[in-house]
């Protein structure tokens, strides 16, 4: 049954391996400004953060993970050939909408399988993970060899033939186990306004978007220094392939350190690794520098997924799951994509990195405070009669 999640996972980022590196590309080859770009690109959290919540709360209310996902997945599916068919930029905007509406909010739903198959089979969630980040290393390498010699235009047969690979392991996987009564509405409202999940999630959010810059300029930035599709999709291996011995020992991070410890440490390094980007003038450079992707993002997942299921409730853990998704990918991406791509066009790549090691510099100073705040109230419960 383990092998069942672990291929599931494999697919699913594997398809995200072609999306995030290639779809920015696409649409360039097709004319589109980088502003445009930022704006179809945002879109995908845009529409996560409206919907990632509502199929947590409808996993939960259904009490099914497992057939939720499947609907998603072939959804996606269907809807890429109505994306991939287009050229126009008001064109794209609606079907964008409806593509990303299924095709970005699996992974949350699939983090809470995971999770629960860990919890039950035995392994540490970073452990399944990893078999995730191995998937979109090596579709982003090998679609970036292949796309080099095909052509940009052929992305498209890639990723439906991952997304029918996905759909195949997802019915063949373990439903996650689920609360013997629905959860209702009211449930997921009071989660959303406790003041400790609230903040969390802002500043998830906050970090997060100098990563979902990164996901969507990073390849138009090497093409303007120089770099190629293979060079495009090599950076994008290096990256999820640095991500695969943190989460395979990340059970060691979580036992010496707390998540917002380790989220503080999380931070600092974004922090180096783009200002090093807003300094580096070779595609080879930065493709060396992916190696602080592992760290980086590895820290920063494990951390926040690991910490939002220790102050949500069991069982809303698949609204849990879905709201952390909508704050790190929706609210951030949404802003990364959008803020970026007009930056990008007004003021160049360097100043953009800059500005992504700056905002990540002031996120190591909030964690940390979080944390100093956190143990000073566990500390107090300790000592009370």
């Amino acid at each position: 049954m383990k092998w069942r999640i672990k291929l599931l996972s494999f697919f699913y980022l594997a398809s995200i391996g072609i999306i995030l590196p290639f779809l920015p590309l696409l649409f360039q080859s097709r004319g589109l400004t980088n502003g445009q770009i930022g704006m179809l690109m945002a879109i995908g959290p845009l529409v996560s953060m409206l919907v990632q919540s509502p199929w947590g709360y409808l996993s939960d209310r259904l009490r099914t993970v497992k057939k939720v996902v499947m609907f998603q997945i072939m959804m996606a599916f269907l809807l890429s050939f109505l994306l991939f068919s287009l050229d126009s930029f008001y064109l794209l905007l609606p079907a964008a909408f409806l593509f990303f509406a299924f095709a970005w909010p699996p992974l949350p739903l699939i983090d809470c399988l995971t999770l629960a198959i860990a919890r039950e089979k035995g392994g540490s969630f970073g452990s399944y993970r990893l078999w995730g980040s191995l998937g979109f290393a090596v579709t982003a390498l090998v679609a970036g060899s292949v796309l080099a010699v095909v052509g940009i235009e052929r992305v498209d047969r890639i990723y439906q033939g991952l997304l029918l690979l996905a759909l195949l392991f997802a019915a063949l996987a373990q439903d996650a186990p689920q609360a013997a009564q629905p959860v209702g509405f009211d449930q997921l409202k009071k989660l959303v306004t406790r003041k400790e999940v609230l903040l969390f999630l802002l500043l998830i959010a906050l970090l997060n978007t100098t990563n979902k810059v990164n996901d969507a300029f990073m390849g138009i930035f090497m093409r303007g220094i120089g770099g190629s599709e293979a060079d495009v999709g090599l950076a994008w291996t290096i990256g999820p392939l640095s991500e695969v011995p943190v989460f395979a020992f990340s059970f060691l991070f979580l036992v010496r350190f707390n998540e917002l410890t380790l989220l503080a440490l999380a931070a600092a390094i974004y922090s180096l690794r783009w200002f090093l980007f807003s300094i580096t003038t070779d595609p080879a450079l930065v493709t060396a520098i992916q190696v602080m992707h592992g760290l980086s993002f590895g820290l920063f997942y494990v951390s926040a997924v690991s910490y939002i299921g220790k102050i949500v409730p069991q069982h809303l853990r698949a609204s849990g799951q879905g709201l952390l998704s909508t704050f790190s990918g929706g609210v951030a991406g949404i802003m990364g994509s959008l803020l970026g791509g007009y930056i990008m066009d007004g003021f160049g790549a360097r100043f953009l990195y800059t500005s992504c090691s700056i905002l990540a510099l002031a996120s190591v100073v909030a964690f940390l405070v979080l944390s100093q705040n956190q143990a000073r109230k566990t500390a107090q419960v300790g000592d009370s009669p």
